[in-house]
């Protein structure tokens, strides 16, 4: 295998004097906060407009982060006590992070073999008490947003896309992050775009905008460079705001995107095409093959035993990385010790302890999702770098037949 394999972080991959030039101006200029300083600031007011355009949305918001995002997103939302936020059982710690910081309640809903929500168990997790779906697009793929839309619209639940392994993909041809109320994106290093941190909502819905505008803040929105003092909105801000040395960098990476997704997508593809014929192990299901992103392959083996081994042998064999789903760390619920605990906010007991919450009991510990818990023991997540060569992709294509042959 050649010894200049990229790095496992996609963003990182395309960096160039680009960025760099970008810094350099909001230093030279002196002005490193959005709204105002010695000079006018430009490249965060330029990614928002970038990004209406690119996602073809009449609202795009920056924040400090992809959780800064999640928590603006639900303080819009209106999401507080007595609320029960549905997740995928599959996700990161910060989505359901997010719905305990708002004292509201999460309820795990099964994956299916496609490691996003499961259509079917979705409809039977809603309660009166359901105020908010999130899909999350997972390790860059899509749900299957046609049936999730349809299970919200039945009850009338609001839908956040949580689309922060899933920059800059599709479902159907739509961009994700479009077709439910409101959409998140993160810009850390892990993520297809980076700008190290950095987060992104956008919204078709002015009320949401508006009210986001002033929660990512002081409480107020802006208006002219300047907190709006006769708004009628007000709320609590979180103090969330974008500076504009991450914009700088996330402006030119945003840019960029589409040929990173590209890169990516092809290399999956051309993987998956020299793997077809592998016996033993199957992909997991992509519900849009062209939409998916591309940053990791899953393989699903007939087994837990065979599929730690061969995340053993790839990552021991190869460059890039491998996981057993178990060991993937704070992206399965039950790795999650404050979510199985349920470790409190505070010493009150919030919010689990709270009164509105009391008829929404659940269990958290492994057990509680079944049908994801066998899935992930016959899962195996192999990374695929932002800018493989064809010789990297044909080697690392033997490198997987070799783990699961051997």
């Amino acid at each position: 295998m050649e010894q200049d394999w990229p790095c496992e972080f996609p963003g990182v991959n395309w960096l160039d004097e680009q960025e760099q030039q970008a810094v350099l101006d909001v230093l030279q200029k002196g002005s490193l906060f959005r709204y105002y300083g010695p000079g006018k600031p430009t490249h965060v007011a330029a990614l928002e407009a970038c990004a209406k355009e690119f996602f073809g949305v009449k609202y795009a918001l920056t924040v400090n982060s992809g959780t800064g995002a999640l928590m603006t997103a639900m303080s819009a939302l209106g999401i507080g006590p007595g609320c029960e936020v549905i997740v995928p059982a599959y996700m990161w710690v910060a989505t359901i992070g997010a719905i305990v910081c708002c004292n509201a309640i999460p309820v795990l809903c099964e994956v299916d073999d496609s490691l996003t929500i499961d259509p079917a168990d979705l409809e039977k997790k809603i309660t009166p008490r359901t105020r908010l779906i999130i899909a999350v697009h997972m390790s860059g793929a899509p749900s299957d947003m046609n049936v999730i839309m349809k299970v919200a619209g039945r009850h009338n639940i609001p839908v956040l896309e949580d689309c922060a392994q899933a920059s800059g993909g599709t479902f159907k041809g739509r961009p994700l992050g479009t077709f439910g109320k409101i959409g998140i994106y993160s810009f850390q290093i892990n993520k297809n775009m980076t700008a190290g941190e950095g987060g992104l909502i956008v919204t078709d819905d002015e009320t949401l905008y508006m009210k986001a505008l002033a929660a990512h803040d002081l409480g107020v929105p802006w208006k002219d460079a300047e907190p709006d003092g006769e708004s009628p909105i007000h709320l609590w801000g979180q103090g969330r705001r974008m500076s504009e040395l991450c914009g700088a960098v996330a402006n030119i990476q945003f840019r960029k995107l589409p040929r990173i997704v590209e890169h990516m997508r092809r290399s999956k593809q051309r993987i998956r095409q020299g793997l077809a014929d592998l016996e033993g192990a199957s992909f997991r299901r992509l519900n849009d093959q062209d939409g998916d992103t591309g940053p990791a392959l899953v393989l699903i083996l007939d087994n837990p035993q065979r599929a730690k081994g061969v995340a053993e042998k790839v990552k021991k064999t190869s460059s890039t990385n491998a996981w057993h789903l178990p060991d993937y760390g704070l992206h399965l619920y039950y790795n999650i010790p404050s979510l199985v605990n349920k470790v409190p906010l505070s010493d009150a007991g919030n919010p689990w302890s709270l009164k509105e919450n009391t008829e929404s009991v659940y269990s958290y510990e492994k057990g509680a999702c079944p049908q994801s818990d066998e899935l992930f023991a016959r899962s195996v997540l192999i990374t695929i770098p932002s800018r493989l060569t064809l010789e990297q992709e044909a080697s690392l294509v033997e490198i997987i037949k070799g783990a699961v042959t051997s």
